[in-house]
């Protein structure tokens, strides 16, 4: 890897992890915020759900943009305006500009996976590893947003941990504006046909994993905090520290996912893999409780992040590079946008039937998914076919 691709990728990985912190900063304090604004449960699942539908919305004018100016100038507008979005937060007189401030939060925050992963994907050769460290990076952010959110918020209340954390957006919006990106017209330029119709199997795929990600990580905080204590400071703390190390579990997910991919193992194969192992994991949770909680998520965690290296991989073989930013696009679009009606299905079964039966019926999004990766598995073979290749070699 030449020092201009090692600069991308680092940047990348942070500005992934840092993106994931901001995304479910508010999760990790949702007790903490409700109990000020008193809010229920359905009410805080619809601002997550709202903000968590506009960070895949826009997702797709955002893959659109960076087919045509390039992905440096987006993540910097990435960075500074979700950064100015949590100022916006921390200063929110009222659940109303709250939820306000959090859509715009969303909005931002919906230009990084199209720009960031087609970035990488156009400046190195994409294999299992490299999308295994970028998806690394991020799930650090997811396992270590609960943990640092929730502490900063039980040392200096919610609004100053949302407002301290805007600090670093800041700073790597700075570092991203002198990161090295190839021209549109050199990516333009490169040979490569897309598989459409294994690409329309991969976004109903990753559309219920969506759904699956946001109930759990709107959840899974307060469902810990309220399972193992009553004090509000001391659950919504012992909250994100078990939820980060619940999550933190899925790097090795990641790591082991990539691995199988670069040993040649197809890509929706190990996407098939992770999704199916979730499910007796999830129901279980509903009947399980005390200490045995956290290993079970462990589980579920690496097997829920297990298929992120492979989605990635499967993007960049079914679409071209002319259309990379697009496909990026309209993947996180499902990912985050169709996803994150997960965090209202689980807002309204907690509030019939008990927090613990969110996770039950989580497993049973994941059926369509599981159903519609195993036709991408069976009908796309990223092989060469009448001596062309179906798909970009990458």
């Amino acid at each position: 890897m030449s020092s201009t691709q090692r600069q991308v990728l680092t940047t990348t990985c942070l500005a992934h992890g840092l993106i994931h912190v901001y995304e479910l900063a508010v999760p990790a304090l949702l007790w903490m915020i409700q109990t000020e604004f008193g809010a229920n449960d359905l009410r805080m699942g619809e601002i997550a759900t709202f903000y968590a539908l506009l960070f895949g919305v826009g997702s797709l004018p955002a893959g659109w943009l960076v087919d045509r100016i390039g992905s440096r100038p987006l993540l910097v507008v990435c960075l500074a305006g979700s950064s100015a979005c949590m100022v916006g937060m921390a200063l929110s007189p009222g659940l109303a500009a709250l939820s306000l401030a959090a859509a715009g939060m969303g909005l931002c925050l919906s230009i990084y996976h199209p720009a960031g992963t087609a970035l990488i994907t156009h400046a190195m050769p994409p294999s299992g590893r490299v999308f295994a460290w970028h998806g690394m990076a991020g799930n650090t952010g997811v396992a270590a947003a609960s943990a640092l959110a929730g502490l900063l918020g039980a040392w200096l209340g919610w609004r100053w941990a949302i407002g301290s954390l805007a600090i670093l957006g800041f700073v790597l919006a700075l570092t991203a504006l002198r990161l090295p990106s190839p021209t549109i017209h050199e990516i333009r330029s490169r040979p490569g046909e897309g598989e459409w119709r294994g690409f329309a199997l991969l976004l109903l795929a990753t559309a219920f994993m969506g759904m699956v990600y946001r109930g759990m990580t709107t959840f899974l905080p307060k469902f810990f905090a309220v399972s193992y204590t009553d004090d509000l400071a001391r659950g919504t703390a012992l909250g994100g520290v078990l939820t980060t190390a619940a999550l933190l579990v899925g790097l090795g997910g990641m790591y082991t996912a990539g691995r199988l991919v670069d040993r040649g193992h197809h890509a929706a194969f190990v996407f098939l893999i992770g999704g199916t192992m979730q499910i007796p994991l999830l129901v279980a949770i509903h009947w399980i409780v005390g200490p045995a909680l956290v290993p079970v998520f462990m589980g579920v965690a690496f097997f829920h992040f297990f298929t992120q290296p492979a989605g990635n991989k499967l993007v960049a073989q079914l679409t071209p590079p002319r259309l990379r930013g697009l496909g990026y696009g309209i993947y996180f679009l499902m990912t985050f946008g169709a996803g994150s009606v997960g965090g209202v299905i689980g807002g309204w079964i907690s509030k019939r039937t008990g927090l613990a039966s969110v996770f039950p019926a989580l497993a049973a999004l994941l059926i369509p998914s599981i159903v519609a990766v195993v036709l991408l598995w069976l009908v796309f073979r990223p092989e060469r076919r009448n001596g062309r290749p179906t798909v970009e070699t990458l």
